[in-house]
């Protein structure tokens, strides 16, 4: 898999009072050429969050079937931008990284903000010219393609697919079973009160590695979203006064303050 090489964005303001994203462009069952500029344009769904509780967002080219396991995230288009920067966004697609077949692609977008995550579908698209191919289990999903509506509300996954950080979703998931260029990772602990460890020990084994001796292949894993902190922290001031300066009470401790002195002007 190859990361897309991105266009210069095209400015359009969204209102502060929009709810999330519906994609209006590309149309369903649109032929794109893959090697020429693609322009992803979306609007207000009329649906709960509002986009003025969502903050960024990460867009990403998916090829394969409807349900989840049978696509997959082939390339990043977009990663970690802000929605005030307009509601769409041009790209160019490396030819290599799929296949010409029918309907085989359509949008993701991930959405971020303080409390909540939502992904966006956009609708199926054809991309030619593609010089590259799909694994068997995106060729499989293709295969199992009735419309080109794209993921949708089919298999129990939403258009909108909202999960709150803190609660369950894909943040419960393992790791080591997650798929795609994006993982989620649970909230990081929070610190006790008191400490009770008396020697230290490792929360978890340590992780293998090779080193490389060779060009690497493409990246499994781009980017790792954790949940946000449900807890909140607070601090007061400390009230108490400062403690005095230590008083010479020995000759040497006089000695000692007298000289120091000499060095004030």
């Amino acid at each position: 898999m190859k990361i897309i090489q991105s266009l210069p964005f095209l400015f359009a303001w969204l209102s502060a009072a929009l709810a999330d994203i519906e994609f209006t462009d590309p149309p369903a069952g649109a032929i794109i050429q893959g090697n020429h500029v693609i322009t992803a344009h979306w609007k207000d769904s009329g649906r709960d969050p509002r986009l003025s509780d969502l903050t960024k967002y990460d867009l990403y080219l998916c090829a394969g079937g409807d349900k989840s396991g049978t696509y997959e995230e082939v390339a990043v288009l977009m990663s970690s931008i802000s929605f005030a920067r307009g509601n769409s966004v041009s790209f160019q697609v490396d030819p290599e990284v799929g296949g010409s077949e029918d309907n085989a692609y359509f949008l993701k977008m991930v959405s971020m903000g303080p409390n909540s995550v939502v992904t966006n579908f956009s609708k199926r698209f054809t991309l030619q010219g593609m010089t590259g191919s799909f694994s068997s289990r995106v060729q499989s999903g293709i295969l199992s393609i009735t419309d080109t509506d794209g993921p949708g509300n089919k298999d129990g996954t939403k258009h909108i697919d909202l999960r709150k950080r803190q609660n369950t979703g894909q943040y419960t998931v393992a790791y080591e079973y997650q798929t795609g260029l994006t993982r989620y990772a649970p909230m990081a602990k929070k610190p006790g009160t008191t400490i009770t460890a008396k020697t230290a020990s490792r929360q978890y084994p340590t992780s293998s590695y090779s080193l490389a001796t060779t060009y690497l292949s493409a990246a499994t894993i781009v980017t790792t979203l954790s949940a946000s902190e449900t807890y909140s922290t607070s601090s007061i001031e400390n009230t108490a006064s400062a403690a005095g300066q230590p008083t010479a009470t020995s000759d040497s401790d006089k000695k000692m303050k007298r000289w120091l002195e000499r060095w004030q002007d």
